[in-house]
């Protein structure tokens, strides 16, 4: 009985292989298109990190020989006090700025949706701060908010006093928050009115029968309809917000005393002096910080019902 059961693992496994050699023969055009991002994904991404990931464990300046510190950098950052406040910055204008902006870009959504004439119009209008670059728009809020700025020429109008929106380390963060929101916006307006779009009337009219007042059908129609909008708008915000950076670097610089200060302008700062394995360390930890919260969103958002 062995020896039939070898013979025929011994004649199955060619076969195997030539029905694979096969396939890619007959797929061998599809695997030339995609070698050339493949290279280019190795070369210019996979390669850089995990020389970046070696650098961090060294003080190289980019000038001199880098000498190994093992996880000295790491350390060092974990127990750096404006690291701490930068990840309070941080995680200060990701929850602000995504509970304004989709909270704002729900209400204009649900508002345009009514709308039975001019929608394609208030589209347009409301997305044109997204295709606008992040620098001209820091740049123009930026003159909104000084001294002599239209804000202050407002507040000046009602006998109010000057405020310092950029200047104040109280308010700094929340007029970068009000010009991120206003820039913004407009993307997840119009991905809110093209899921509203697709939520059958059918089941707003079945809870017009059952009585239900407009809040009760949003919540228990509307809601439920944008859960998976909801998801891909939160963890595509929350990778964008702790990703900020132009904004500060233009309006505030960071300031005032690192009121402003984020991780990623905290990186941009480091690599500017030419601290390259603290820099990429501290990279590494912001990355590491991004995958944990990603992981904690899919699980809190897509976990399954029982």
């Amino acid at each position: 009985m062995n020896g039939p059961m070898i013979a025929g693992a011994g004649t199955k496994s060619p076969s195997r292989l030539q029905s694979l050699a096969k396939e890619i023969r007959k797929s061998k055009e599809a695997y030339l298109f995609i070698l050339f991002p493949v290279v280019l994904l190795i070369l210019f991404s996979l390669i850089p990190m995990f020389y970046g990931f070696l650098m961090s464990f060294t003080n190289w300046n980019g000038l001199q020989p880098a000498k190994f510190v093992g996880i000295d950098n790491y350390i060092q950052i974990l127990q750096n006090k404006d690291f701490h406040r930068a990840i309070l910055n941080t995680v200060k204008f990701a929850v602000v700025s995504l509970a304004a902006g989709m909270s704002v870009a729900l209400i204009l959504a649900l508002a345009i949706d009514k709308l039975t004439r001019f929608q394609s119009f208030f589209k347009v209008t409301y997305f044109i701060p997204v295709i606008t670059p992040m620098v001209v728009v820091a740049l123009v809020w930026t003159l909104i908010y000084s001294d002599k700025g239209l804000l202050n020429y407002f507040l000046g109008f009602f006998g109010i006093e000057s405020v310092g929106w950029l200047t104040d380390k109280r308010i700094a963060m929340y007029s970068i928050i009000v010009t991120s929101v206003w820039q913004g916006m407009g993307f997840s307006m119009i991905v809110f009115l093209a899921a509203l779009q697709k939520i059958p009337d059918h089941l707003y009219e079945a809870a017009k029968i059952d009585g239900a007042n407009a809040f009760q059908s949003f919540w228990n129609v509307t809601l439920p309809g944008l859960k998976d909008t909801l998801a891909f708008l939160l963890i595509y915000g929350v990778i964008g917000a702790f990703n900020v950076f132009d904004q500060i670097y233009v309006m505030t610089n960071g300031g005032p005393v690192k009121a402003t200060e984020t991780i990623v302008f905290q990186i941009f700062s480091n690599f500017r002096y030419l601290k390259l394995g603290y820099t990429s360390a501290l990279s590494y930890i912001f990355l590491f910080m991004l995958l944990i919260i990603s992981l904690i969103q899919f699980k809190v958002i897509y976990k399954k019902e029982e």
